[in-house]
């Protein structure tokens, strides 16, 4: 799962370059606990602090300060979306001041009277934010741009405010806006004073959050507010700042705020960023990973090869040890030495004979730890002294030692006839005898 990104910019001067123009982010992980904040920094050095601490699966969020955008209703006939966004221009125009075609207009949820939520942004403004946040360089995937104080958790509140030394975030009656922090109250004044039509006493609930900054600040404040008629006001304090707490209700939302990524500006739903960053490295990563394959094949038929030549040579010992043997082949080998031995033992024949010797021996080769680096050179049997004679090579003298060991606690007599060290491995003899 990824991490979260919010950025969120201090400035919207469309004269400033990018370079210039600085931001306040945070960083969120799938838990929604914070792992980083910086107050006011460039977009390069955000990219650089995630890159720094190997963070590259993140989800971007970006912010954009609501004091920048205009709410209204209208009402538009028709429920196709298709239709109703082709409409919005005509049924917006005669409620904003600005030219129709320098705005972004975003189809927000349909209300209960009938009539469409809209959001009205400059587009010049949000093409600008928008080009800087989805940046296939920068390490972060753009996912959704909302305005700050849509990310406001208002469902146990009629209207909810995040109140900071500076600024009063506002969510609630289909309204999502920042104010300066003077300003609330002429706001609230409008909102509740204002003579209306359809006076309604029913009483509303007012959840106040004060940042850190905002927390001995705000005391006059809120006892203007706790004057208003029907008003019920709740207080909070947090030991967040105003854009920490926000970011913080994002993850406990139950419906996803309105995104303003729409018409041209609608994201791809495939992450790019990180691929672009990172395609080189898979580049070389694949190779090495065919390279890797190569010598596993070459190891692979190396093995079969030697494994071959040892049947064969085991093959060329049984017909040299037991001339009367008829139809044998490689295949069959283990089962028939296997009944015989089963075969000696059931007769109860104490001597032990080359097969007793043989098959223990190989027994003991066969459970060994270093039985990848022993090789066997040759077997030899002497009837006369009932000694079998094994010639192998080894990579050190204590993998011989260790199969000698092996063998003699299986109940035989072995002991280590001769060592020899050559250039890269051990050329060693190993006497088995039942005595």
């Amino acid at each position: 799962m990824p991490n979260t990104l919010f950025i969120r910019p201090l400035q919207l001067n469309a004269s400033m370059s990018v370079e210039d123009k600085k931001y306040e982010w945070a960083l969120y992980d799938i838990s929604g606990s914070l792992l980083k904040y910086n107050a006011s920094t460039s977009i390069d050095m955000i990219d650089q602090t995630l890159m720094q601490n190997g963070i590259d699966n993140v989800d971007l969020i970006g912010l954009l300060p609501a004091y920048s955008a205009l709410y209204t209703d209208v009402n538009v006939p028709g429920n196709q979306s298709r239709y109703i966004q082709q409409a919005l221009p005509f049924a917006v125009e005669d409620q904003i001041a600005q030219d129709i075609e320098k705005m972004h207009l975003v189809l927000g949820e349909k209300l209960k009277g009938g009539a469409y939520r809209v959001l009205c942004v400059d587009q010049f403004i949000f093409t600008q934010l928008f080009d800087e946040l989805n940046n296939e360089e920068f390490i972060a995937s753009l996912k959704a741009i909302h305005l700050d104080s849509d990310l406001m958790d208002a469902s146990s509140s009629d209207i909810k405010i995040v109140l900071s030394s500076t600024s009063a975030h506002v969510f609630g009656d289909n309204q999502s806006i920042s104010i300066q922090y003077q300003n609330l109250i002429p706001y609230l004044d409008v909102l509740f004073l204002a003579p209306s039509e359809e006076e309604s006493k029913e009483a509303l609930t007012i959840e106040i959050v004060l940042d850190k900054s905002a927390v001995t600040e705000s005391k006059m404040l809120i006892a203007e507010i706790q004057q208003y008629p029907n008003v019920s006001v709740q207080v909070e304090e947090s030991s967040l700042n105003a854009f920490e707490y926000m970011c913080s209700e994002f993850f406990k939302l139950k419906k996803t705020p309105l995104n303003l990524c729409q018409g041209d500006y609608k994201l791809s739903s495939k992450s790019k960023g990180v691929w672009s960053r990172w395609r080189s490295v898979a580049l070389i990563a694949g190779l090495g990973f065919l390279l890797q394959l190569g010598v596993f094949v070459g190891q692979g038929v190396y093995t079969n090869q030697q494994a071959e030549l040892l049947s064969a040579q085991a093959l060329k010992e049984y017909k040299s040890a037991v001339p009367s043997s008829r139809n044998v082949s490689v295949e069959k080998l283990p089962r028939i030495i296997k009944g015989q031995l089963n075969q000696l033992n059931n007769t109860g024949v104490d001597k032990l004979e080359f097969l007793d010797l043989l098959g223990e021996a190989g027994h003991q080769f066969n459970t060994n730890q270093a039985r990848s680096s022993l090789i066997f050179h040759s077997i030899n049997y002497s009837e006369q002294r009932g000694e079998l004679l094994i010639e192998l090579h080894a990579k050190s003298f204590d993998q011989l030692e260790s199969l000698k060991k092996a063998i003699v606690a299986s109940g035989l007599t072995a002991k280590i006839s001769s060592a020899v060290q050559e250039k890269d491995y051990y050329k060693g003899r190993i006497s088995v005898s039942g005595v």
